[in-house]
């Protein structure tokens, strides 16, 4: 998928049209939006066309409003996300981000023993 990362503010319009009703208006996310905080309408269809041009939802006039549609799915942008930050964070060595986050009291000797059962269950042959 490679698709950049998206900032803050995209993501959560991302994250609003992922866990609804497909297709869905501009109103409707301005409308979830705003149970955390105002959102300025212009601002709003500024961040949509800015996800429609980097080819993260494909949108539809209908009358007078427009509704979007995800072209990618959360569970991709996620594992790209992740992908690219173990990259950035661990060099892509598993062993050395669980080091690290041993070392820094990030993660608790029991987590590490369900991280080891985890594996062990996941590697039976």
């Amino acid at each position: 998928m490679e698709k950049q990362k998206l900032p803050d503010t995209e993501l959560k319009v991302m994250q609003v049209i992922w866990h609804s009703e497909t297709p869905i208006c501009t109103a409707a996310i301005r409308e979830e939006l705003q149970k955390e905080r105002p959102w300025n309408l212009s601002a709003l269809q500024t961040l949509l066309g800015r996800l429609v041009n980097r080819g993260f939802l494909a949108t539809e006039k209908r009358g007078k409003s427009r509704f979007y549609d995800p072209l990618v799915k959360e569970e991709d942008y996620l594992a790209e996300d992740s992908r690219r930050y173990f990259q950035k964070w661990a060099g892509g060595s598993l062993r050395d981000l669980v080091a690290c986050l041993y070392e820094n009291h990030s993660v608790t000797k029991e987590e590490l023993e369900d991280l080891k059962a985890f594996i062990e269950e996941e590697t039976k042959g």
